[in-house]
C-alpha cells in the first residue's frame, strides 16, 4: 500500500532552499524545522527535534560568541539578524544568515521564536562576514546595555579608529538635555570638529590617557555648549573588543551647582573659622565627591602631620582612628551616607600628633546640591578625654557597687541556707520530743525551744524576702481572690496576739467593696501582716484598726485604700524619713526594747511599690500612726477564698501522738550529706513507718550508683551536696529511666528556698519539694502522697 501523497504545504516547504524553524523561548528548543534543513546541513529533521542543543553544535567555534551576543538582543528588539558559519555533516563550512522574531499573543506574552536560515556562502567572504557582524552586534549591545540603560548621567560613546582618531558615535538623552547638543549634530564628529583645536586637544589627551591607563579615569572639565558653559566631572572607560580597545564609554555629571556651593561654603568657612577655632578643637570640610578634606589650623595642630592641611585624602583621617573603633565607625558612616540625615554626632578615639589617643566628639552636617546629591560634610571636633575619664571612674564605681550588692545577696542567701540547716535539727528534734512521754514542765521547755526556732526561722525568711526584692527577683502572681475573706483571715491571725496585750483589733470592710479582685494574695497578706504586726507590737493601750474601702471606680478597675491605724508610740517627724531604709528603725533604742531586723517596713514598702503604689505614713509622737496605700485592682465575678490559696502553717507545735503505719514497708533512699539532717529524717520516718527499709547516700554520685544497684521506691534528695548536687543526680537518674514506664518519685529537700529553687528542682525532673525545717506532718503527707499502702 502506498503512503498518502505529501500535502501542498509540505511540498512547498520541501522545495524551499531556506530552512524554516520554530523554537520555544527562552529555552530555544526546536519545535518545528522544515525538510530543507537536510539539504543545508546533511542531518535529518529528527537530529534537531530530538536533541535540544543540536543546532548550537553546528555553529563554527569561532562564531558561537557572535550568535550568543546577537541572541541577547532578542528580548530588547524582539527580532534578530545575524550571519555566521556552520559545519555540515560532511565537514563542509557554509556561511548562513539567520533572521527571526518573537511571536506574541494579544496580551503581549511571548509564545515562541520563528525564523528563517538561508545559505549565503556564495555572497560573502569569511573576513567580511565576521568583521561586519562583530562590529554591528557589539555596537548594538553597547548602545542597549551600557550607554542607554536609563542613566541620569550624560553618557557618550567614542570609537577608537585604526589611525588613532576618536569619533563620537552616540550620546544619550541626558547628554542632549544638559548640553543642548543633539545626536544628529554630534554623531561622526571628532573632538576637534566639535570644539576646535584649543578645547578639543585637551579632550583628546584625556581619551589617550584612558587608553594608556587601560581602566576608568576621572577628571573635571569646563566646556562651552549651546546650553551654556558647565563644569563637569567625567569618567572615561576603555572597552576591549577582540583584545583591542575599540571604544571609550564616557559618563559626565554636571557639578556646576556643586562648585558654586563649594565657593559659597568656603566664604562661609572663612566667616565662621574664628568662631569654630575658639568653640571646638578644630573643624574639617570633607569633599564627598573627591574624597579630600580641608582641616582647620587648630585641628591640624592636634591631629595633623608636617604636610599642609588642604586637600588631604580621607584615608589619612581613617588612619588616625583607634583600631578598636575603626570597624564600627566605618559602618556607622556608611549607614549615614545611605540615609537622609543631615546632622549627626558620634564619639570615637583618634590618634593625636603626639602619639596618644583622645576621645573625640564629632558633630557633622551633610550638604547637598540642588538635585539632592551629597557633596560635602562639614563638622567640628571636641576633646572628651577628661569627660571619658570621669565616666570611666563612675562606671568602675558602679560596677564595684553592683559587685558588692551581688556579693551581699549571695552572702544573705548562703547565710540563710546555713542558718536553716541547724534550725531543721532544732525544730525537728523538738517536735519529735513533744510526741514522747514527758512531764508538763519538760514540754513547756520544749515549746519555748520550738517557738524560738520558729521565730528565728521567720527572721531568716524575712532576710530572704529582702534579698529577693533587692535583687529584683521577686515577681507578683495575680489571682482572682475573695478580698473580704483574704483580709478577714489575715486579721484573724493576729487576734490572739492582740488579745494577749488586751488591745482590741477591729476590722472595717466597706459594703461597696467588690467581692473578687485580681491581686497577689500572698504578697498582700504579707504587707497587711507586717503592718498589723508592727501596730500591735508598738501599741500598749488603745486599739488597732484595719480598714478597707473603695476610692473610685472606672469600668471594672477600682481603686481600693488599705489602712492600718494604731494608738501606739508614734514616730518622730525627724525619724520618718529613714523609716523605710534597710536595716534601720526610727530609734536605735527600739531594737533593744522591741527587737526586729529593721527590714519589715522596707520589705512592705518595696512590695507595695511592686504593686504600682506607695506606702503613706501619718504619725504623731506618743499618739499613734496610720500606714495606708491604694491599689488599682480589677473586679471579677468569681475567685478563690484564702483557705484554697494558703497552706496555713502551725505556729504551735503538734503534740499529738504519732500513729504507726505498719503497712508501708517500702525501700526509701535518703540522699543527704549532713549527718544531723540524715538522723532527723530517719527518726521522723521510722517513728511512723517502723517497717520501711532506709538506705543512705552521701552525695549525688553515690545516689546514682545506688540507684543502678537497686531501684528504690522513693528518694528524698538534698539539693546542695559535694561531688554531685541533687539537680544533676536527678537528671542522671531520669536518663537511666529513659524508656521505662515506671518513674521513681524524687522529693527535693532544701534549706535554701532562694529565688527559683523550687522551679529549678521541678525542671530537673523532681516530683515534689520540702523546705527545711521539715515538719513531721508535711513529711508524712508527702511520703503517703507518692507511696500508698497498695504498693506494699
Amino acid at each position: 500500500m502506498r503512503p498518502p501523497p505529501p500535502s501542498l504545504e509540505m511540498q512547498i516547504l520541501s522545495a524551499m532552499e531556506e530552512v524554516i524553524f520554530s523554537a520555544s523561548y527562552p529555552e530555544l528548543q526546536i519545535l518545528y524545522i522544515s525538510p530543507s534543513v537536510e539539504t543545508l546541513t546533511g542531518y535529518p529533521i529528527e537530529y534537531f527535534t530530538d536533541h535540544r542543543d543540536a543546532w548550537r553544535e553546528l555553529i563554527h567555534l569561532d562564531d558561537r560568541s557572535i550568535v550568543e551576543l546577537a541572541l541577547t538582543t532578542l528580548n530588547i528588539d524582539g527580532k534578530i539578524r545575524v550571519r555566521y558559519r556552520i559545519l555540515t555533516k560532511d565537514k563542509q563550512t557554509k556561511f548562513v544568515q539567520c533572521q527571526g522574531r518573537l511571536i506574541r499573543n494579544e496580551a503581549g506574552e511571548i509564545l515562541r521564536f520563528d525564523g528563517v536560515v538561508a545559505d549565503i556562502s556564495e555572497l560573502l567572504s569569511l573576513q567580511d562576514v565576521i568583521k561586519n557582524e562583530s562590529v554591528e552586534i557589539k555596537e548594538l549591545l553597547l548602545e542597549n546595555n551600557i550607554l542607554f540603560n536609563g542613566s541620569q548621567d550624560s553618557m557618550f560613546l567614542v570609537e577608537v579608529m585604526d589611525n588613532g582618531e576618536f569619533v563620537i558615535r552616540r550620546i544619550n538623552a541626558a547628554y542632549e538635555k544638559s548640553t543642548g547638543v543633539t545626536q544628529s549634530y554630534i554623531q561622526g564628529k571628532t573632538p576637534i570638529d566639535l570644539l576646535g583645536e584649543k578645547l578639543g586637544i585637551p579632550v583628546i589627551k584625556n581619551f589617550q590617557n584612558a587608553l594608556k591607563a587601560k581602566t576608568t579615569i576621572s577628571y573635571e572639565e569646563s566646556l562651552p555648549m549651546p546650553a551654556g558653559t558647565r563644569i563637569w566631572t567625567t569618567a572615561l572607560t576603555p572597552i576591549l573588543v577582540e583584545e583591542k580597545f575599540k571604544f571609550i564609554v564616557g559618563a559626565s555629571k554636571d557639578i556646576t551647582e556643586q562648585k558654586r556651593a563649594e565657593n559659597a561654603l568656603k566664604e562661609s568657612n572663612e566667616r565662621y573659622a574664628l568662631i569654630l577655632e575658639v568653640s571646638s578643637d578644630g573643624w574639617f570640610d570633607w569633599d564627598l565627591v573627591n574624597d579630600t578634606v580641608i582641616y582647620s589650623r587648630r585641628w591640624w595642630l592636634e591631629f595633623g602631620n608636617d604636610e599642609k592641611p588642604e586637600n588631604v585624602p580621607i584615608s589619612y583621617w581613617k588612619s588616625l582612628i583607634h583600631p578598636d573603633d575603626l570597624d564600627w565607625v566605618s559602618e556607622f558612616l556608611e549607614n549615614i551616607m545611605l540615609s537622609q540625615r543631615e546632622t549627626f554626632e558620634f564619639s570615637f578615639q583618634m590618634k593625636k600628633r603626639k602619639g596618644n589617643f583622645a576621645h573625640v566628639l564629632s558633630r557633622c552636617y551633610i550638604q547637598r546640591d540642588s538635585s539632592g546629591n551629597k557633596i560635602r560634610m562639614v563638622g567640628s571636633n571636641s576633646d572628651l578625654t577628661e569627660t571619658k575619664k570621669i565616666e570611666y571612674t563612675l562606671r568602675k564605681a558602679k560596677e564595684m557597687a553592683e559587685a558588692a550588692n551581688m556579693a551581699k545577696g549571695n552572702f544573705l542567701a548562703n547565710m540563710s541556707h546555713e542558718i536553716r540547716t541547724p534550725l531543721n535539727g532544732i525544730i525537728g528534734f523538738t517536735e519529735l520530743l513533744l510526741h514522747s512521754s514527758l512531764s508538763e514542765e519538760q514540754k513547756e521547755y520544749l515549746r519555748s525551744i520550738f517557738l524560738s526556732g520558729k521565730s528565728l526561722l521567720s527572721l531568716v525568711n524575712q532576710i530572704l524576702d529582702f534579698s529577693k526584692i533587692d535583687s529584683g527577683k521577686m515577681e507578683l502572681e495575680f489571682i482572682s481572690t475573695d478580698l473580704n475573706d483574704l483580709v478577714q483571715s489575715t486579721v484573724d491571725l493576729f487576734q490572739i496576739s492582740a488579745a494577749s496585750k488586751a488591745i482590741p483589733l477591729n476590722l472595717h470592710l466597706d459594703a461597696q467593696l467588690p467581692r473578687f479582685v485580681s491581686l497577689d494574695p500572698l504578697r498582700l497578706r504579707q504587707v497587711l501582716s507586717n503592718l498589723i504586726g508592727n501596730a500591735i507590737k508598738f501599741t500598749h493601750e488603745g486599739k488597732v484598726e484595719v480598714s478597707v474601702k473603695p476610692i473610685k471606680q472606672n469600668d471594672n478597675i477600682i481603686d481600693i485604700e488599705f489602712a492600718v491605724t494604731d494608738t501606739g508610740i508614734g514616730i518622730d517627724p525627724n525619724s520618718q524619713t529613714k523609716l523605710f531604709d534597710s536595716f534601720s528603725q526610727a530609734d536605735t533604742s527600739i531594737t533593744r526594747k522591741y527587737g526586729g531586723t529593721g527590714l519589715g517596713l522596707t520589705i512592705t514598702s518595696e512590695l507595695v511599690h511592686k504593686m504600682n503604689s506607695h506606702l503613706r505614713l501619718e504619725s504623731e509622737l506618743g499618739k499613734g500612726s496610720t500606714f495606708s496605700f491604694v491599689l488599682s485592682l480589677q473586679a471579677n465575678t468569681s475567685g478563690s477564698v484564702s483557705s484554697n490559696l494558703f497552706e496555713e502553717k502551725q505556729t504551735a507545735p503538734d503534740e499529738s501522738v504519732i500513729i504507726e503505719n505498719n503497712l508501708i514497708q517500702n525501700d526509701i533512699l535518703i540522699v543527704e550529706d549532713n549527718d544531723l539532717n540524715k538522723k532527723l529524717l530517719s527518726k521522723m520516718l521510722l517513728k511512723r513507718y517502723p517497717n520501711i527499709k532506709l538506705r543512705y547516700a552521701n552525695d549525688g554520685a553515690d545516689a546514682v550508683h545506688q540507684f543502678q544497684e537497686k531501684i528504690p521506691d522513693l528518694i528524698f534528695m538534698d539539693l546542695q551536696m559535694p561531688v554531685m548536687d541533687g539537680y544533676t543526680a536527678t537528671i542522671e537518674i531520669r536518663k537511666l529511666e529513659k524508656g521505662s514506664n515506671k518513674k521513681t518519685p524524687i522529693v527535693a529537700l532544701t534549706a535554701g528556698a532562694f529565688f527559683s529553687v523550687k522551679d529549678t528542682a521541678m525542671e530537673s525532673g523532681m516530683n515534689d519539694f520540702l523546705t527545711k525545717p521539715i515538719s513531721a506532718a508535711d513529711l508524712y503527707s508527702t511520703l503517703e502522697k507518692w507511696i500508698s499502702s497498695s504498693r506494699v
